[in-house]
């Protein structure tokens, strides 16, 4: 008889075959069975856990989305900081994260897949999980340069900051075809952190 532990972990592995598997086909190219198989576990596991697939899909989203939210606990550490000491080391580690290779993991390639071609789940998602990060994110900026995390300026600084880190590291082959050296250019000396730091301050705080 299987333990409340064997149970979290057959659910934790069908989530992480089944995000694995949306996104590399999405949502329609993959079927219970594929996931199952993947998973190594039986149709019946799939059905106990999750009643349906959209079911399974939606908590597959949810965990994607929470994998790539700076937590409440982070948050209440960097909000103890000066604004521009917390922005810059928010852009600090995720610059790291993306140059250790995290932003190949399933979990970046479904959200990019989603951001390209939203579900309603998604849509559901991003209510729930990103516009707080978005505010958290627009509070510490607005902090750095004298506005209200709702100024329209300081949002649109903050939007600006996330696609920069997808131009610069999950295209970053078209950046290099494109401007051969920048991306080494950039990687020297904190050069990357230093400018994307100076121009979401320098884009927040124009009047």
């Amino acid at each position: 008889m299987g333990t409340q532990k064997d149970s979290e972990k057959t659910k934790a592995s069908i989530i992480d075959a089944a995000g694995q598997l949306f996104a590399e086909r999405g949502f329609k190219g993959v079927t219970v069975r594929d996931i199952a198989a993947e998973a190594g576990t039986q149709i019946s596991a799939l059905n106990y856990h999750f009643r349906s697939k959209d079911e399974l899909y939606k908590e597959v989203i949810v965990a994607a989305c929470v994998d790539d939210l700076i937590s409440e606990e982070e948050q209440a550490e960097l909000r103890k900081m000066k604004p521009a000491k917390a922005l810059r080391l928010v852009i600090d580690e995720s610059v790291k994260e993306f140059r250790a290779g995290n932003g190949d993991s399933w979990q970046s390639r479904l959200l990019i897949r989603e951001s390209r071609d939203p579900s309603p789940v998604f849509a559901e998602a991003s209510e729930v999980y990103y516009k707080p990060q978005m505010d958290f994110m627009a509070e510490l900026v607005g902090g750095v340069v004298g506005k209200s995390a709702g100024d329209m300026e300081v949002r649109l600084a903050v939007t600006s900051m996330w696609a920069l880190f997808d131009t610069f590291f999950e295209y970053d082959h078209l950046v290099e075809t494109t401007s051969p050296g920048l991306s080494k250019y950039l990687a020297e000396k904190n050069r990357f952190s230093d400018w994307l730091f100076d121009l979401v301050v320098y884009l927040a705080g124009k009047k």
